[in-house]
């Protein structure tokens, strides 16, 4: 039997979808009227977008983290954040589109880094955050032309969060469960983790330690007995924004697919403190909807989010250290940001900088997994961390249910071991390589592709073993440490 409309905005949506200082949040919703209502309710923004497409075509949305300190009011918020008088203006501290396709029901996310160097209509070149900054006449409007005019990108719909509406709506959903693999902290963005007896598990964070968690853009870690910064910078809050978006549209479902009352009491909580387009509607938001109702936090592939390739650009004396369009792999990303017809047609069999590894040493040789890590992140895999696990004699490539593919390829690269096993436990990651007593090293096979450097640029911080560590603020007490539970 068909589900009527309503029934898939209660079993499937979750989103009331939007940014906040960084992300992309997802509240459920009942029913027609009821979506209708809350709609109603957005605080609207006048901005001139692109003619909107119709019901069942794809659209561009453009995603906003605002930091304006304009709602900053606690002396712990200033500190933490600063406040209207010493942080003037209000810049866009996350930007991100996405281009849903209702009829495929897929969605392809593409985050800006912050220091991205473009021309700023009225304000020539600058880093792209600062198109949105109110102090200098920007705005949504500015950063849509933006878009338009460096990209070729056109903007259909726009959506904006800030810090408060972004804490807000993590603590309408109970908090959020995140995986943490080790103790962490960011002296900068606030965020502490360092639990006693720290064990690597799933931890909900509330509304102020998320914020400062998705923030971070100088995370440390600790690692071999010392704090390690994660060297990505922004492209690594970047990483950790995209996997919380899902664990939060995920944690949406969860608690409102059997209840009415939880799903319209979350709508009822989040989709008021979003700001909107003047032409956002109900058609508009069941477009999103098809794009998250597949959303899985523990698969890379259930919701694609890239960030926008790039290289670091000169240093500018104005501007400082800017990261420039990465060719050609910036104008594939960009096609399909443009693409409102049929999609064109996938290469066969996946690249390495398109598969996530985790490695794990089982050898016993000490700092074999940081030195395996660093060599498969020389051939192009995107590395998801690395830690310790009991000595084993044989190597084994774990790779999730969908993986197989991507476990072949990066198996080819271990020298001709590795037992090949199918592993639901692994999260966000796509392979999960246990090296054995039986691996000397990474070894490219004969007809191995010339390698994707940009993988380096994206890959997650280095994960230790279980760890233990002193202190502890900020968070629930950690349930056990099942990455599928999260």
């Amino acid at each position: 039997m068909t589900r009527s409309f309503p029934r898939v905005l209660l079993g499937r949506f979750a989103v009331a979808l939007a940014v906040s200082l960084p992300l992309v949040l997802g509240g459920v919703v009942g029913v027609n009227a009821f979506i209708d209502r809350k709609i109603d309710e957005i605080p609207r923004v006048k901005v001139k977008t692109a003619e909107n497409t119709d019901p069942g075509q794809p659209a561009n949305f453009l995603l906003i983290g605002s930091d304006t300190r304009a709602e900053v009011q606690t002396p712990e918020e200033k500190a933490a954040f600063g406040d209207a008088s010493s942080e003037g203006g209000q810049r866009s501290d996350t930007l991100m589109v996405i281009h849903v396709d209702p009829a495929q029901k897929t969605g392809f996310l593409v985050s800006f880094p912050r220091d991205l160097a473009v021309d700023v209509p009225g304000l020539g070149q600058q880093k792209i955050n600062a198109a949105f900054n109110t102090a200098s006449g920007g705005g949504p409007q500015r950063v849509v032309d933006t878009l338009q005019q460096n990209f070729n990108v056109p903007i259909h719909h726009y959506i904006e969060v800030d810090f408060q509406s972004f804490k807000g709506i993590v603590d309408a959903m109970g908090g959020v469960p995140v995986y943490i693999d080790a103790p962490s902290r960011d002296a900068h963005s606030g965020f502490e983790f360092i639990p006693f007896n720290f064990k690597p598990g799933c931890y909900t964070l509330d509304g102020s330690t998320a914020l400062n968690y998705v923030r971070s853009r100088g995370l440390e870690q600790y690692v071999d007995g010392r704090w390690q910064t994660d060297p990505r910078g922004d492209l690594g809050r970047i990483d950790r924004q995209q996997q919380f978006m899902k664990r939060l549209a995920t944690e949406a479902f969860r608690r409102s697919v059997n209840s009415l009352t939880t799903a319209l009491d979350i709508a009822d909580q989040t989709i008021p403190k979003l700001k909107a387009d003047q032409a956002l509607n109900s058609d508009d938001i069941k477009k999103l909807i098809t794009s998250f109702r597949r959303v899985d936090p523990n698969d890379p592939n259930s919701l694609e989010m890239v960030t926008f390739p790039t290289v670091p650009g000169p240093t500018n004396s104005r501007l400082g250290s800017v990261l420039e369009a990465k060719a050609p792999d910036a104008d594939a990303v960009l096609a399909r940001l443009r693409q409102f017809g049929p999609a064109p047609a996938q290469q066969n069999g996946p690249k390495p900088s398109e598969i996530r590894v985790r490695v794990f040493n089982g050898s016993g040789q000490s700092g074999q997994a940081s030195k395996t890590g660093t060599e498969l992140q020389q051939q192009g895999f995107v590395t998801a961390g690395v830690g310790n696990q009991s000595r084993v004699t044989a190597t084994q490539v774990h790779y999730r249910a969908g993986s197989l593919d991507k476990a072949r390829v990066v198996q080819s690269y271990l020298g001709g071991v590795g037992k090949l096993v199918e592993d639901k436990s692994i999260v966000q990651a796509d392979v999960a390589v246990v090296l054995g007593q039986d691996f000397k090293g990474v070894t490219p096979p004969p007809n191995a592709a010339a390698p994707d450097t940009a993988a380096a640029a994206t890959s997650a911080p280095a994960a230790p073993s279980p760890s233990t560590a002193a202190g502890g603020k900020g968070t629930a007490p950690a349930p056990p440490p099942d990455p599928t539970q999260c």
